[in-house]
């Protein structure tokens, strides 16, 4: 007994000896997760926030800070899962619902992202304009991709690692890009920890666009010094590399921040932290020169990097935090002078900076500014946009719009083809890596669907789908262009040229062809043209009225009008070229009946002869004046009848009687 109660006593003091090791252990993790949060050590914060997570619920803010993190690394799948277990309680203030919908949009979720960004105006009033602003662009992002712009879009895996891979610029016949690949002089000093990968450095490429080939890739390691390096410009004219590079500096933040709900959470302690800075360096007989510093680096103060060139040269445009700026990150530019060296710099202006950031500018050979900004209407993260003119004197900008825009982060854009062809970079789903490297090139539609129903009237007048109809396309020159399949009872589809003019026709044994024209005018690569054929069935000796035949009193020449309608009768006669018709004139009971047996017999024959000009062979139409003898109403003979009534039986009529060569089965209207 003794023994057994020994042991539980022991049994009980281990498990309270582990109870308090884990609570030991879940207060320190919290605590180093906090101080590499703000440390910018992201990945390890994460990792110590999840084991943390693991033996512990996390509270309102320790949702927050896991969310920034996640943010931080642009992983945003990841973000939305966490904040979304902060948005279900009612714990979530509007701040968190704001950036809620931020994610949701990043995502491409774009109705979810609607919803939120209501329900954030909803709880705060001041967020108004800023909600309805990115509804609006929820709206016009989903209309963008339902229709694209014209350029096809391919993931260059040449020059893609599983890492970051962006910035691809021209070199010297050659290319450079900047990436955070692991290569042979990596080592674990070398690591980032707000990604957890290498530091970025600048690569040299013997890349062939024609296609997408790599034959050698290497470090330009004259120029990789210790932390990041690249993005870089490269000027033609002197030789010169102009490019980004980071240096650390001690820098004490604010204290903490009173607001629990407050997503940015601020240290007291003095951290490092990477400032950007732009160098250049002359290419000489195969050396790169020592670099030497921009002149408006001030790495003690503010970032400056991403550097740009004008076409000539004599601009350089560069991303700053500066102050003066209008945001988070703006677009500056400074002058070269007659020296080589660059005067102050200036803001390029409200039209292109905003609240947000803009950034990796790019001059094109036309002058035209392409940039990234995540401030103005866009998909989600940053969008390239388009301005044309120099310095702070702009056009509004242009969203590039889908498929080089997408939900994710696009960027870093240079061209190959001015206006057409080129490269950009991009974080979107389906790369090899966190950055893939992208081409793309103009690609205007070339063919446009067809897709045709084929309906026949049936005798109670309702329609109904009418299968194995043959569909011809035929061109301008009258030639048959495609051959339809059926793809569904009475559905076919096809491709036909864009900008071009098409006639569609429909032929069945038993009944008259039908025939349509078509514009294919092409908007973009997913138009269709829909069209809809009626089918008649034949009916031999079924009489069809000819509307809106008229004759002047007591005459039988044909008036235009009258021309019009049998014109149809010519083309139904081209469309069905094995039936025989007869064409029947009929007058009202006014006038003797033989006046008006002589004058519906004349008209019927001019109208005869009018079809028989019109180049229908006279074996297949007959002319039949039946006078008075048929009418379709009351108003014969001794019968008083209104105006309109009389008008009914003054007509003009044709029906089928034969054909000329295969004589289908079809019932007769005597039958």
């Amino acid at each position: 007994m003794k023994t057994k109660f020994t042991y539980i006593l022991r049994f009980l003091l281990v498990m309270f000896a582990i109870a308090i090791m884990s609570s030991i252990s879940a207060q320190t993790t919290l605590p180093k997760a906090e101080q590499q949060m703000d440390k910018f050590e992201y990945q390890k914060a994460i990792q110590m926030y999840l084991e943390h997570f693991d033996s512990n619920t996390p509270n309102a803010q320790d949702i927050r800070n896991i969310t920034f993190c996640y943010m931080s690394t642009n992983d945003t799948k990841s973000a939305v899962d966490w904040l979304s277990k902060l948005i279900k309680t009612d714990f979530a203030n509007s701040e968190d619902v704001k950036i809620y919908a931020d994610l949701l949009k990043e995502e491409g979720r774009y109705s979810e992202a609607k919803l939120y960004y209501q329900k954030y105006a909803e709880l705060d009033s001041n967020g108004k304009d800023y909600a309805e602003k990115n509804i609006e662009a929820c709206d016009l992002s989903l209309a963008w991709t339902y229709e694209p712009e014209y350029f096809d879009v391919f993931n260059v895996q040449s020059l893609n690692s599983d890492k970051s891979d962006f910035g691809l610029i021209p070199f010297m016949g050659k290319f450079v890009l900047t990436s955070d690949r692991i290569d042979k002089n990596v080592s674990q000093k070398d690591l980032y920890g707000w990604t957890g990968n290498p530091y970025l450095k600048m690569y040299s490429v013997d890349f062939k666009t024609e296609d997408n080939s790599v034959s050698e890739i290497e470090s330009i390691e004259n120029l990789n010094k210790e932390f990041h390096n690249g993005t870089a410009v490269f000027d033609e004219k002197s030789n010169t590399l102009y490019y980004t590079k980071t240096k650390t500096v001690k820098k004490t933040q604010k204290p903490v921040d009173p607001d629990p709900t407050s997503w940015f959470v601020e240290a007291s302690d003095e951290i490092y932290t990477n400032r950007l800075a732009i160098y250049s360096s002359k290419y000489e007989n195969g050396e790169w020169s020592y670099p030497v510093a921009f002149e408006n680096n001030n790495t003690a103060m503010f970032s400056v990097g991403h550097p740009a060139l004008s076409a000539d040269g004599k601009i350089m445009y560069f991303v700053s935090d500066m102050p003066g700026g209008q945001g988070m990150t703006d677009i500056w530019y400074s002058e070269k002078k007659d020296d080589g060296t660059c005067g102050d710099p200036r803001n390029a202006g409200k039209k292109i900076n905003t609240a947000g950031k803009e950034m990796f500018p790019y001059i094109d050979a036309n002058g035209d500014l392409y940039f990234s900004s995540n401030g103005l209407p866009g998909m989600g993260g940053l969008d390239l946009f388009k301005a044309s003119g120099q310095k702070k004197s702009w056009s509004e900008p242009e969203n590039l719009k889908y498929p080089i825009n997408s939900p994710k982060d696009d960027f870093a854009v240079y061209f190959t083809k001015t206006g057409e062809a080129g490269y950009f970079s991009s974080n979107r789903y389906g790369g090899q890596g966190s950055d893939d490297i992208y081409s793309f090139a103009y690609s205007p539609p070339t063919e446009i669907i067809l897709a045709v129903t084929t309906k026949e009237i049936l005798e109670d007048g309702t329609l109904a789908l009418l299968e194995d109809v043959s569909i011809d396309v035929i061109d301008n020159n009258d030639e048959v262009f495609a051959s339809l399949d059926q793809f569904s009872p009475g559905l076919y589809y096809g491709t036909l040229d864009c900008n071009q003019h098409y006639t569609v026709k429909g032929t069945k044994d038993e009944y008259f062809s039908q025939s349509t024209s078509v514009e294919t005018i092409c908007e973009t690569k997913n138009d269709t043209v829909y069209v809809e054929l009626i089918f008649e069935k034949i009916v031999i000796d079924k009489p069809i009225v000819i509307e809106n035949i008229y004759y002047y009193f007591d005459k039988w020449n044909i008036r235009p009008d009258a021309a019009v309608e049998l014109d149809k009768i010519v083309e139904l006669l081209q469309e069905n070229p094995d039936i025989i018709i007869e064409l029947g004139s009929h007058t009202d009971a006014r006038g003797s009946d033989k006046y008006n047996e002589n004058l519906s017999q004349k008209r019927a024959e001019s109208a005869v002869q009018y079809i028989i000009d019109n180049g229908i062979s006279k074996d297949r139409i007959t002319a039949k004046g039946y006078g008075e003898y048929v009418p379709v109403n009351e108003c014969v003979n001794g019968v008083y009848c209104s105006e309109e009534d009389h008008q009914l039986n003054s007509r003009t009529e044709f029906k089928v009687t034969g054909f000329s060569e295969k004589q289908p089965v079809i019932y007769s209207a005597k039958d």
